[in-house]
């Protein structure tokens, strides 16, 4: 019978039958670098985006931020500005929850989501009226294939596999260099 310090309690995989990596190699394979995200989507635009409408944008989030917070579950709400300072400390205090809770990171947390921010602008040389009057253009095919360009990409899935089987022909037919790859 094992002692208590070397008994675990099964994985959530091992509940679900989901096969858990053999090494770190297999490990390292699920794994995905959010920084290179910005390089993958910039490759495609220039790969697939034939008219150089779609160009990366920089989320510059303000010096200054609102917090709105509560004190207890039934208290009122308050609402306070943080500067850069206040933001920093409000970060570090994040971390040091995560820190706890964690054990240091001895603890895996696998029920957590991550959202990671990615935003592109898609730019007409015309106004909105003048690229559907003077070029007989509809902008929302453009903006339909710049979205499928973005999509695929982060999912990391062929733009097809994105779009509902009743709608792959009329996209195919506007958007052609997307089925191509």
């Amino acid at each position: 019978q094992p002692s208590p310090s070397t008994e675990s309690t099964p994985s959530a995989d091992a509940i679900t039958g989901a096969a858990e990596p053999e090494s770190s190699e297999d490990l390292a394979d699920d794994l995905v670098d959010y920084t290179q995200v910005p390089q993958q989507l910039e490759q495609q635009f220039e790969k697939l985006d034939t008219e150089g409408a779609l160009r990366p944008t920089i989320i510059n989030p303000g010096k200054s931020w609102r917090k709105k917070a509560q004190k207890a579950l039934l208290a009122k709400p308050t609402e306070s500005v943080l500067n850069k300072e206040g933001q920093k400390e409000e970060r570090n205090q994040a971390y040091d929850l995560l820190d706890a809770l964690s054990r240091s990171g001895c603890l895996a947390v696998d029920e957590a989501s991550l959202h990671v921010v990615v935003a592109a602008t898609h730019c007409f040389d015309k106004t909105l009226v003048d690229t559907v009057v003077q070029d007989n253009v509809n902008p929302i095919e453009k903006v339909e294939r710049s979205s499928l360009i973005m999509a695929a990409t982060v999912q990391e899935r062929a733009p097809v596999e994105l779009i509902k089987p009743s709608q792959v022909e009329r996209v195919r037919t506007y958007s052609p260099e997307l089925f191509e790859a």
